[in-house]
């Protein structure tokens, strides 16, 4: 097996950032098969975390996942999530009971024994921490989890996870995965600030943002079908108004007078961002990976930079931050 500190070690000043594949979008917009083989190419190319979810496409992405790495399980670190989906209508939450069950569904799915990284996927407010860290603690132990990691939590909620870990002896999490890209940089404010201090690897997802920085749409652009933001609520409020398309159309300009295409700045100017340790693409097709694994090789120049830094500003305000 590969090993998991090494895998989810902080970066270090000169180092490439590392590349995860997640795959979210296999089973529904990415056919099975065209999804087997992305993830055979990534690991071709040297890509060795697949991210999944037993939330995503229902189960199927894990399921595409599990055939995918059949005799190839000693060259992955399969990472997968609970706590998002939902089980009888009602949201799944991080109840001890609903935490080992889902496990047990989502190695059936993976055909695998044992989970390298099992990620709380977003928090759980009616359930103490505490109870759900009991579970994992015993999926550990039990030999079924590896390591864990949280999503989508802030950096207090992740403090207290830490003291909550300290209290019961049990190893931290290894891992964050948060949102951040061009247009969406909240972990700006004081997160990465926080990863740094207490060493913690932080992974960012939506590179692209859901396909906004990819220089397809025009400000005045409507919903295409077939596209991320096609019925699909979560996106479409995260990232579809006029100003993220507005701003997404002058992050393409810099882009030109770059010598790069939109994607290539939108990977290029994460890889050079030290806070980011790992980036998890989310290709729909073989050409998606491709571009990335280009993309991220690629250098934003000092001017590019200041340049994406004054349109930013002026995006966001020139409020001061609260965290100081």
């Amino acid at each position: 097996m590969l090993d998991i500190s090494e895998t989810f070690a902080r970066r270090t000043t000169g180092t490439p950032v590392k590349l995860a594949l997640g795959t979210m979008n296999f089973g529904k917009r990415t056919p099975a098969a065209d999804g087997e083989r992305i993830i055979h190419r990534a690991l071709e190319r040297g890509i060795t975390v697949f991210d999944t979810a037993n939330a995503y496409c229902d189960g199927a992405s894990e399921e595409i996942l599990g055939r995918a790495l059949k005799g190839k399980r000693d060259r992955a670190i399969v990472a997968t999530k609970v706590g998002f989906g939902r089980v009888g209508g009602k949201p799944e939450g991080l109840a001890p009971e609903r935490v080992a069950a889902a496990l047990d569904e989502s190695l059936r799915r993976l055909q695998i024994d044992v989970v390298d990284v099992y990620y709380l996927h977003v928090p759980d407010p009616a359930t103490p921490i505490e109870a759900t860290l009991e579970a994992i603690g015993r999926a550990m132990t039990a030999g079924k989890v590896r390591a864990f990691g949280v999503s989508n939590y802030a950096s207090w909620q992740i403090l207290e996870i830490f003291n909550a870990c300290d209290a019961a002896k049990m190893p931290r999490p290894v891992v964050a995965q948060q949102l951040y890209n061009l247009l969406i940089r909240q972990l700006d404010l004081e997160y990465f600030r926080f990863a740094t201090k207490y060493a913690l690897h932080t992974t960012v997802y939506n590179p692209l943002a859901g396909g906004l920085l990819t220089g397809r749409y025009a400000p005045s652009a409507s919903i295409q079908k077939g596209t991320r933001f096609d019925k699909n609520r979560l996106y479409q409020g995260r990232y579809w108004s006029e100003r993220m398309l507005g701003f997404a159309a002058e992050l393409a300009d810099v882009a030109g007078a770059e010598g790069m295409s939109p994607v290539d700045l939108a990977y290029a100017w994460l890889g050079g961002r030290p806070e980011v340790d790992s980036i998890l693409l989310g290709p729909a097709s073989l050409e998606h990976l491709d571009d990335a694994l280009g993309a991220v090789t690629k250098t934003v120049t000092p001017e590019g930079r200041e340049k994406i830094e004054k349109l930013y500003a002026g995006f966001t305000g020139t409020e001061t931050s609260y965290a100081r």
